[in-house]
């Protein structure tokens, strides 16, 4: 009887290991649905309200002239429209045609920068509005 006794405890140390064993290595393969904070409801807007100034920009600078304008003018309406239907229905869908609006209306935008006179107040004075 006494071989009994022994015999138990080992056989629960041993399952009770099996199960610890098992239990960690499933919460290994386990993946969390999303990693890091979520995105935020308004990070289309935010990315809007930078591209439209970009935009801005690239007009007051004269990388754009009145050919490109009109383009310009429509893709940024469109990416305005497509960001407010985003905010508004909060749907994947949604976000992805304002993603798409948004790389549309960055895409139109001139990629080198302006060149620069020789001192750069006067380049300050030229960006200034009449």
């Amino acid at each position: 009887m006494t071989a009994m006794k022994v015999f138990r405890p080992a056989a629960w140390r041993s399952a009770t290991a099996l199960l610890v064993a098992g239990g960690f290595l499933a919460g290994c393969a386990a993946r969390p649905e999303m990693t890091g904070l979520p995105p935020s409801p308004n990070s289309r807007l935010y990315a809007y309200l930078i591209a439209h100034g970009m935009a801005r920009g690239a007009v007051m600078t004269r990388q754009i002239g009145p050919d490109g304008l009109t383009r310009l003018v429509t893709l940024d309406k469109a990416a305005q429209q497509a960001t407010l239907n985003a905010l508004k229905l909060q749907s994947s869908s949604a976000n992805r045609q304002a993603d798409q609006a948004l790389s549309n209306l960055l895409a139109d935008l001139p990629q080198k920068p302006p060149h620069m006179t020789s001192h750069p107040s006067e380049q300050t004075q030229k960006n200034r509005l009449p």
